[in-house]
């Protein structure tokens, strides 16, 4: 697939990320750092690090990326509950808005269901199964979301969604007991490919000790 394809498809997805934005803005809460899109973006860029690494297909992986969280991206052309259905089940409805958009751009049937694929089974943090999630393009898709979720990035963006979605006060001490190790030591466990747990690894090792650094700065002992 050429790259001015992969530009169509960034294109609708940084649109579809913006709706989420005005959506944010329109229901009276800061939209400072737009949690859904710097989350995307972070994807996006940890699948092309796999795809290098994995020498997996480009398009298929990248595209399925930037696409892969349509489904909790709110539509202006649907009614409240209808949106609220496609946050329930993101991956489901997710995979059918890419799809539809893919054969509209005139992908081939193949690729398109690989991507639909990846989209549809990126949902959770945990696996049932022990073996890796196929296609390697799904596996990707998985790992890269979930790379995002470990580390000093998790917590840059749960900043963010908290500006997105909370009113309430908040303080050093609250983020701090949401710094959610556990959480990514369970996802750590989840991840298909060996160059993910790697990666999990060293984020996890500097991630403790930054919070660690950190707290110490805050409270004046450093």
């Amino acid at each position: 697939m050429g790259s001015e394809l992969l530009t169509e498809v960034e294109d609708f997805a940084r649109f579809r990320l913006s709706q989420e934005g005005e959506y944010i803005r329109s229901q009276g809460r800061s939209n400072f750092l737009n949690y859904r899109y710097e989350h995307t973006v972070t994807v996006v860029g940890l699948a092309r690090k796999l795809v290098e690494i994995e020498g997996a297909d480009e398009f298929i992986c990248i595209a399925g990326a930037w696409l892969h969280d349509l489904g909790k991206c709110y539509n202006p052309d649907l009614d409240p509950e209808e949106n609220r259905r496609r946050r329930e089940d993101h991956g489901y409805y997710g995979a059918e808005e890419a799809g539809k958009f893919l054969d509209n751009l005139g992908v081939e049937t193949e690729t398109i269901e690989e991507i639909y694929q990846g989209i549809y089974k990126h949902v959770g943090l945990t696996r049932k199964q022990k073996e890796p999630i196929k296609p390697l393009s799904a596996a990707i898709i998985w790992d890269a979301d979930k790379l995002s979720k470990i580390g000093l990035t998790a917590w840059m963006h749960f900043i963010a969604y908290s500006f997105n979605r909370e009113q309430d006060d908040g303080t050093y001490e609250q983020l701090w007991q949401r710094d959610n190790l556990p959480i990514m030591e369970k996802i750590r466990e989840n991840l298909n490919l060996e160059i993910s747990v790697d990666m999990a690894d060293k984020r996890l090792e500097y991630y403790r000790e930054y919070l660690k650094r950190l707290k110490a700065e805050l409270r004046g002992k450093k």
